[in-house]
Protein backbone atom coordinates (compact mmCIF):
# COMPACT_ATOMS: atom_id res chain seq x y z
CA UNK A 1 0.00 0.00 0.00
CA UNK A 2 1.44 3.07 -0.92
CA UNK A 3 1.33 6.45 1.60
CA UNK A 4 -1.42 8.00 -0.08
CA UNK A 5 -3.60 5.47 0.29
CA UNK A 6 -3.17 4.88 4.03
CA UNK A 7 -3.01 8.60 4.45
CA UNK A 8 -6.38 8.33 2.92
CA UNK A 9 -7.32 4.73 4.76
CA UNK A 10 -6.93 6.79 8.04
CA UNK A 11 -9.05 9.60 7.72
CA UNK A 12 -11.68 7.33 6.33
CA UNK A 13 -11.47 6.03 9.52
CA UNK A 14 -11.27 9.09 11.68
CA UNK A 15 -14.27 10.00 10.17
CA UNK A 16 -16.07 7.28 10.81
CA UNK A 17 -15.12 7.07 14.63
CA UNK A 18 -16.04 10.36 14.42
CA UNK A 19 -19.58 10.63 12.86
CA UNK A 20 -20.00 7.11 15.80
CA UNK A 21 -19.24 9.25 18.36
CA UNK A 22 -21.77 12.09 17.36
CA UNK A 23 -24.28 9.24 16.74
CA UNK A 24 -23.74 8.14 20.42
CA UNK A 25 -23.98 11.49 22.17
CA UNK A 26 -27.42 12.54 20.18
CA UNK A 27 -28.77 9.18 21.23
CA UNK A 28 -28.02 10.27 25.06
CA UNK A 29 -30.59 11.61 27.51
CA UNK A 30 -28.55 13.99 29.24
CA UNK A 31 -31.16 16.31 30.76
CA UNK A 32 -35.30 17.13 30.73
CA UNK A 33 -36.94 17.34 27.37
CA UNK A 34 -38.11 20.75 25.65
CA UNK A 35 -41.70 21.65 25.78
CA UNK A 36 -43.09 22.10 22.52
CA UNK A 37 -44.62 25.22 24.00
CA UNK A 38 -43.42 28.58 22.44
CA UNK A 39 -41.75 31.26 24.91
CA UNK A 40 -44.05 34.37 25.79
CA UNK A 41 -43.07 37.12 24.84
CA UNK A 42 -42.02 39.89 27.43
CA UNK A 43 -44.09 42.74 26.98
CA UNK A 44 -41.83 46.15 26.45
CA UNK A 45 -41.08 48.36 29.39
CA UNK A 46 -42.02 51.66 27.79
CA UNK A 47 -44.98 52.92 26.69
CA UNK A 48 -45.52 53.51 22.68
CA UNK A 49 -47.74 55.26 21.02
CA UNK A 50 -48.96 51.41 19.63
CA UNK A 51 -49.42 50.50 23.12
CA UNK A 52 -51.79 52.97 24.26
CA UNK A 53 -55.64 51.60 24.52
CA UNK A 54 -54.48 48.28 23.56
CA UNK A 55 -55.92 45.45 26.29
CA UNK A 56 -53.96 44.20 28.90
CA UNK A 57 -54.17 41.09 30.78
CA UNK A 58 -55.82 40.55 33.64
CA UNK A 59 -54.43 38.72 36.43
CA UNK A 60 -56.13 36.85 39.13
CA UNK A 61 -54.78 37.16 42.63
CA UNK A 62 -53.93 34.09 44.85
CA UNK A 63 -55.67 34.25 47.81
CA UNK A 64 -54.81 32.46 50.51
CA UNK A 65 -57.22 32.37 53.83
CA UNK A 66 -55.23 32.02 56.74
CA UNK A 67 -57.98 32.90 59.87
CA UNK A 68 -55.72 33.69 62.85
CA UNK A 69 -56.63 33.17 66.61
CA UNK A 70 -56.73 36.23 68.89
CA UNK A 71 -53.76 36.77 71.29
CA UNK A 72 -54.96 37.61 74.79
CA UNK A 73 -54.44 40.83 75.89
CA UNK A 74 -51.55 41.01 78.28
CA UNK A 75 -52.07 42.07 81.98
CA UNK A 76 -51.50 45.61 82.76
CA UNK A 77 -48.90 46.61 84.96
CA UNK A 78 -49.77 48.56 87.57
CA UNK A 79 -48.01 52.03 86.21
CA UNK A 80 -50.62 51.01 83.72
CA UNK A 81 -53.79 50.98 84.95
CA UNK A 82 -56.81 53.09 85.81
CA UNK A 83 -59.36 52.17 88.54
CA UNK A 84 -60.50 51.82 90.76
CA UNK A 85 -62.95 54.00 91.03
CA UNK A 86 -63.97 54.66 95.07
CA UNK A 87 -66.84 57.01 96.46
CA UNK A 88 -66.91 58.66 99.95
CA UNK A 89 -69.70 57.27 102.27
CA UNK A 90 -72.73 55.50 101.55
CA UNK A 91 -75.59 58.04 101.76
CA UNK A 92 -75.49 60.90 99.88
CA UNK A 93 -78.31 63.70 99.19
CA UNK A 94 -78.63 66.34 97.01
CA UNK A 95 -76.58 69.59 97.24
CA UNK A 96 -74.26 67.69 99.63
CA UNK A 97 -70.30 67.06 98.04
CA UNK A 98 -69.53 63.68 96.80
CA UNK A 99 -66.04 62.91 96.84
CA UNK A 100 -64.48 60.44 94.24
CA UNK A 101 -60.90 58.57 94.31
CA UNK A 102 -59.54 57.10 91.55
CA UNK A 103 -56.21 55.40 91.02
CA UNK A 104 -53.81 56.17 88.13
CA UNK A 105 -50.53 54.35 87.05
CA UNK A 106 -48.16 56.78 86.16
CA UNK A 107 -47.87 55.82 82.69
CA UNK A 108 -51.67 56.20 82.24
CA UNK A 109 -52.31 59.94 80.43
CA UNK A 110 -55.11 61.76 79.35
CA UNK A 111 -58.03 60.48 81.87
CA UNK A 112 -61.05 62.20 81.58
CA UNK A 113 -63.84 61.14 84.76
CA UNK A 114 -67.54 61.69 84.50
CA UNK A 115 -70.34 61.28 86.41
CA UNK A 116 -73.51 59.79 84.96
CA UNK A 117 -77.32 60.54 86.19
CA UNK A 118 -78.21 56.40 85.10
CA UNK A 119 -81.75 57.90 85.55
CA UNK A 120 -81.74 60.24 82.86
CA UNK A 121 -78.38 59.21 81.15
CA UNK A 122 -77.04 62.75 81.67
CA UNK A 123 -73.52 62.66 81.39
CA UNK A 124 -71.22 65.32 83.18
CA UNK A 125 -67.02 66.12 83.21
CA UNK A 126 -65.57 65.80 87.06
CA UNK A 127 -62.94 68.48 86.90
CA UNK A 128 -59.84 69.39 87.69
CA UNK A 129 -58.63 66.70 90.47
CA UNK A 130 -56.32 66.68 93.71
CA UNK A 131 -53.61 64.58 93.08
CA UNK A 132 -51.55 62.67 95.46
CA UNK A 133 -48.86 59.86 95.31
CA UNK A 134 -49.68 56.47 96.53
CA UNK A 135 -46.27 55.21 95.39
CA UNK A 136 -43.53 55.19 92.64
CA UNK A 137 -46.49 53.56 90.40
CA UNK A 138 -49.46 54.79 91.20
CA UNK A 139 -50.80 58.15 92.45
CA UNK A 140 -54.70 59.21 93.35
CA UNK A 141 -56.97 61.36 92.14
CA UNK A 142 -59.41 63.05 93.88
CA UNK A 143 -62.51 64.69 92.77
CA UNK A 144 -65.81 66.57 94.08
CA UNK A 145 -69.27 67.26 92.44
CA UNK A 146 -72.48 68.49 94.05
CA UNK A 147 -75.44 66.30 92.76
CA UNK A 148 -78.64 68.19 91.80
CA UNK A 149 -80.84 65.25 91.34
CA UNK A 150 -81.91 62.45 93.28
CA UNK A 151 -81.52 58.74 91.93
CA UNK A 152 -78.88 56.62 90.62
CA UNK A 153 -75.33 58.13 89.97
CA UNK A 154 -72.19 56.00 88.34
CA UNK A 155 -68.17 57.48 87.84
CA UNK A 156 -66.31 56.60 84.92
CA UNK A 157 -63.10 57.38 83.67
CA UNK A 158 -60.76 56.67 80.79
CA UNK A 159 -57.32 57.18 79.98
CA UNK A 160 -54.27 56.29 77.39
CA UNK A 161 -51.61 53.86 79.24
CA UNK A 162 -48.34 53.81 77.69
CA UNK A 163 -47.36 49.93 77.50
CA UNK A 164 -44.34 47.93 77.29
CA UNK A 165 -46.38 46.66 73.96
CA UNK A 166 -47.54 50.29 72.72
CA UNK A 167 -50.61 53.33 74.06
CA UNK A 168 -53.96 50.82 75.02
CA UNK A 169 -56.72 52.72 75.75
CA UNK A 170 -57.79 51.97 79.08
CA UNK A 171 -60.99 52.78 81.36
CA UNK A 172 -62.70 52.05 85.10
CA UNK A 173 -66.10 52.24 86.09
CA UNK A 174 -67.07 53.02 90.10
CA UNK A 175 -70.25 50.70 91.49
CA UNK A 176 -73.43 52.83 90.91
CA UNK A 177 -74.84 54.48 94.54
CA UNK A 178 -77.66 56.49 95.00
CA UNK A 179 -78.01 60.31 96.01
CA UNK A 180 -81.26 61.07 97.88
CA UNK A 181 -83.39 64.22 98.03
CA UNK A 182 -82.33 66.99 100.46
CA UNK A 183 -84.57 66.59 103.16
Amino acid sequence: MDKSASALTRAAGRTLLLIAVCGALAACNLGPQASAVAPTPTPPLGVGPQDVGAPTATVTPLIIDVTSTPSPTPQLLPAEQLGPITVDGTTHRTDADVTVHVRVGKSVSTVTCSYVLQDTGQTTVLGTPTTTAIDADVSENVYTFTPQAAGTYAVNCTGIALTVSGQRAVSAAGTPFAVEAKG
